[in-house]
């Protein structure tokens, strides 16, 4: 390989990692982003909701049934692990209108979006007739931790590309030795650094998303289900 190949394959190489490297930036910026423009970041109904370093998520739904079944129903669920078959939670309070749960600090934190509950809750209010509207909210531990994880692997991967291609057109490109100009391929090792923001903004959007969709189906599944079951 001549220096000029040499040239063009790092060029090549280089414009590929900066691609990716801006694409992991902008998957990183639109899951910070789609929490802050999220539904459901309202903590009424925690007493303390003011001194918690957690975040919120709400939501409702409108059933059929009574208020004090639903309740019941959703009490000995939660009860029995069926919100998050992996992650233990304990109901600390049931009422006629309310149900409050928390997690139970586990042997073995799990892996999926159960880990990042923290305490939540069912309120059940009468709509008339036969109809109930089901609110939920839910105290998440902050999962914020994960974006700066990516970040930190964000500016990573700008310096190794960066220092890798100063480096290798510096003292690889211009070497006379023709297979030491083959190692330009070596650019190639700064992906070590390009996908883990992808990996931790997945895993921010999911600690949202799991959680919330196991609460809203629970809540829309709550007349349709037995008292036994």
């Amino acid at each position: 390989m001549n220096s000029e190949a040499a040239t063009v394959v790092l060029a090549g190489i280089t414009a590929v990692a900066a691609i990716v490297w801006l694409a992991g930036l902008q998957f990183l910026t639109s899951s910070a982003r789609k929490q802050q423009r999220g539904e459901g970041l309202d903590p009424a109904g925690f007493e303390d909701a003011g001194l918690s370093e957690g975040r919120f998520l709400t939501g409702a739904a409108e059933v059929d049934g009574q208020a004090a079944p639903l309740a019941s129903k959703a009490a000995s669920l939660l009860a029995r692990g069926a919100l998050f078959p992996d992650t233990p939670v304990k109901v600390v309070e049931k009422s006629d209108d309310r149900v409050r749960f928390e997690r139970v600090e586990p042997e073995v934190w799990p892996s999926t979006s159960g880990r990042w509950l923290r305490r939540g809750q069912f309120s059940f209010s009468p709509l008339g007739g036969s109809r109930c509207r089901v609110e939920w909210a839910v105290e998440l531990e902050d999962p914020r931790g994960l974006l700066r994880a990516g970040a930190a692997f964000q500016i990573a991967g700008l310096i190794a590309i960066i220092a890798g291609c100063w480096t290798i057109l510096t003292f690889v490109v211009p070497s006379p030795d023709p297979a030491l100009r083959w190692q330009v391929v070596q650019m190639v090792q700064v992906v070590h650094l390009l996908w883990p923001p992808f990996l931790f903004g997945a895993l921010y959007r999911r600690a949202w998303r799991g959680v919330a969709a196991r609460l809203d189906a629970l809540a829309h599944n709550l007349p349709y289900l037995d008292d036994a079951a």
